[in-house]
């Protein structure tokens, strides 16, 4: 039996963390016996810790690290990496979007990948309760951009359900720059350019009221990320003055 670690990062969620961790512990503690589930309250200004802190006192699976500083959603999960000790890691939002059903069945995959991803938009997804529009239309429009730039064969690299064995997340994990929303496309991107095997897998996905996203200015700090990762990781790169990429990069960082 595997050991599984699930790195959960969490910015201000108060309203909605609880029910999701809850929910994770129940299904685990029936259907999983090795889990060990690691939530990073990163910046959070409202009552996410002592909540995470409250649920790790009842549930010794919860491990809680609390940054004293913002690190953006990647920076988070990276965090998180560096804490978990399972030989299956993954990564999923704090909102309980993905249902623990699915969270066994992406693991399983893993039986014959180094990686598996959790996607809305592949044959046999389940969307039960759909985003609003605008940011349905932000989402596939940035998944063309990023499949023209990057190459990546997925239709979703921004579902929040993935997971990898440990060996391919350790041969990365010190290229991994961006720790913004942008996080996920830097960490497929370098795991295929490795040469590890990553399957995208359909799950049953529920919007969640009470995202903290602001869809106007992560747009467009998303566009201004994803081509700075171009930048750096362009054969092309060492043409480039490196203060101009450096300057990019600075501001996908934050």
């Amino acid at each position: 039996m595997h050991k599984l670690s699930i790195v959960i990062p969490a910015f201000n969620e108060e309203g909605r963390i609880k029910k999701t961790l809850i929910e994770y512990i129940n299904y685990f503690d029936t259907n999983y016996l090795d889990v060990e589930i690691v939530v990073v309250t990163d910046g959070c200004v409202d009552q996410t810790p002592g909540i995470v802190d409250d649920i790790s006192t009842q549930h010794k699976c919860i491990k809680h690290i609390h940054p004293r500083h913002r690190l953006g959603k990647g920076g988070a999960v990276v965090e998180g990496f560096k804490a978990a000790t399972g030989d299956i890691v993954g990564f999923l939002d704090g909102d309980g979007s993905v249902s623990p059903f699915d969270i066994f069945k992406l693991v399983k995959g893993l039986e014959d990948y180094d990686g598996v991803i959790g996607s809305r938009w592949v044959q046999g997804a389940n969307i039960r309760r759909h985003e609003p529009p605008a940011r349905i239309v932000a989402s596939r429009t940035f998944n063309i951009l990023v499949r023209l730039l990057f190459g990546l064969p997925f239709k979703d690299t921004q579902c929040g359900a993935k997971f990898f064995r440990s060996s391919a997340i350790s041969s990365v994990i010190n290229e991994l720059g961006v720790t913004d929303w942008s996080f996920d496309i830097e960490l497929l991107y370098r795991l295929m350019d490795k040469g590890f095997k990553i399957e995208e897998m359909p799950v049953i996905w529920e919007y969640k009221e009470g995202s903290k996203l602001d869809l106007k200015s992560v747009s467009a700090k998303m566009l201004i990320s994803v081509l700075g990762l171009r930048i750096k990781t362009s054969s092309l790169a060492p043409l480039i003055p490196s203060w101009v990429a450096d300057e990019v990069y600075k501001i996908m960082r934050y």
